[in-house]
């Protein structure tokens, strides 16, 4: 078996677990204590993402304007049945719209957008696959 789970780091853990939680709903699987910091892994159907806060604390990083400007992770894609529902709960719970839900080829509808850390999600609604 193969997966892949994305991480963020954040210097408010509950903070991004809540938004995680109720904005995207995620559960949270299971939550660890190391030295170096907390760790939280959640799920959501096949999806998997962790948030880890180190001891140490994190520094908040420039939002880079436009989102894609650096090379590297720039985003993570969410699949879902029903975009505008998705993107409503997670502005509900703090998300930030970057792109309104738009059509951008037949069968398909995403938005972007940035969780209460400015972590880039695309939500993406694809029908026939």
């Amino acid at each position: 078996m193969t997966s892949l789970e994305v991480g963020f780091v954040t210097d408010d853990a509950p903070a991004l677990v809540r938004f995680y939680t109720d904005g995207l709903a995620f559960t949270v699987h299971v939550a660890f204590e190391f030295p170096q910091g907390s760790v939280h892994r959640l799920r959501r159907d096949d999806a998997c993402c962790k948030i880890f806060q180190p001891m140490s604390g994190a520094e908040p990083r420039e939002r880079a304007e436009p989102w894609h400007r650096f090379r590297g992770i720039g985003y993570a894609a969410l699949h879902v049945a029903d975009a505008e529902s998705e993107v409503e709960r997670a502005v509900a719970a703090g998300a930030e719209i970057l792109t309104p839900v738009t059509a951008h080829r037949p069968g398909a509808r995403f938005a972007l957008i940035a969780d209460p850390d400015g972590n880039v999600w695309e939500i993406l609604q694809e029908s026939g696959e």
